[in-house]
This record gives C-alpha cells, sequence and structure tokens, in this order.
C-alpha cells in the first residue's frame, strides 16, 4: 500500500473572501444559483437518457414512452386527429374539436404543445385564418394562446 501524502494546510487553495456588500451579495446568489440549475439540467438530461435516446417503456421497447416533456407531433398524429377546413359550420367544429380533445389526452402533450399541435391539422380556409392570427398577433401571442383560448376564437369564427 502506498503511503499517504500528508495533507497541509498550506497546500489547500483559500475559499473566497465573503461578500461584503448587498450587490456582492446578489451576485454571488445569482451565479450559484444559475450554475446549480445548470447542473441541475445536466442531471435531469442525463438521468433521462439524454435528448437524443429513446426512453424505454415497462416492456422493454421504446414504442410508445411519453417523456415528461409530452409527445411529439408524430406521436399525437399517431392517435389519427381530424384535419380542420373551417367548412361544415358548428357540427363539423364541434366533432373536430372533440376528437382534437380526445387526441391531447391519448398523445398527453403538454399545455404549451396543444396550439402549435392543433394547428398543425388546419388546412384550406383554417389555415388561411391561422396564417392571418399568427400575422396579426405575432408567433409568441399566437402560439401562447391557451388550448381553450384557441377554441374560443375559432368559436367566433366557425360557429
Amino acid at each position: 500500500m502506498a503511503p499517504r501524502k500528508a495533507v497541509n494546510a498550506r497546500d489547500q487553495p483559500h475559499p473566497p473572501p465573503l461578500p461584503r456588500t448587498a450587490e456582492e451579495l446578489n451576485a454571488l446568489l445569482e451565479e450559484r444559483i444559475s450554475a446549480a440549475i445548470a447542473q441541475h439540467e445536466a442531471n435531469r438530461t442525463q438521468d433521462s437518457g439524454g435528448p437524443s435516446n429513446a426512453r424505454r417503456n415497462k416492456n422493454g421497447d421504446s414504442s410508445g414512452g411519453n417523456t415528461a416533456q409530452g409527445c411529439t407531433f408524430k406521436q399525437f398524429l399517431d392517435c389519427k386527429p381530424l384535419n380542420y377546413d373551417g367548412t361544415g359550420g358548428a357540427v363539423a367544429f364541434v366533432r373536430w374539436t372533440e376528437k382534437t380533445e380526445a387526441t391531447i389526452r391519448m398523445s398527453k402533450c403538454t399545455a404549451d404543445q396543444q396550439v402549435t399541435f392543433a394547428t398543425g391539422l388546419f388546412v384550406d380556409e383554417a389555415l388561411t385564418w391561422w396564417n392571418l392570427q399568427v400575422q396579426t398577433l405575432g408567433d409568441d401571442v399566437a402560439y401562447g394562446l391557451t388550448w381553450d383560448e384557441l377554441k374560443e376564437h375559432m368559436r367566433e369564427k366557425y360557429w
């Protein structure tokens, strides 16, 4: 067994000085919190198998395993949602919203994915209407709508 090296206090690095002002304290806190958040995110990504690795379900394969981040658009489409063209009046609108809500539940997409995925089903007149909404409101506001807010805007237009 190799002999242990004696630890000398002079060999140890000195700790950083304590903050003397509120500004220094706030800067130190911000730095430490940012570092902790970055480390947490890195650990979370590593624990989930990384962004490029498929998650395994209880059967040991990677089919259908939704992550905490919701679902992919492909998983959403695998639930066979209906396209919406903006015609057919109230009956077509109600049928589309009911089918889309069922698809949202089955695919387990998150609240921030719902409007993006639902509007991905628009074709023809409905797609033209949605593109105008995005132009008018801006991307962030339009895609920041909740599912209920989108349905209300659509109800006003198509019902």
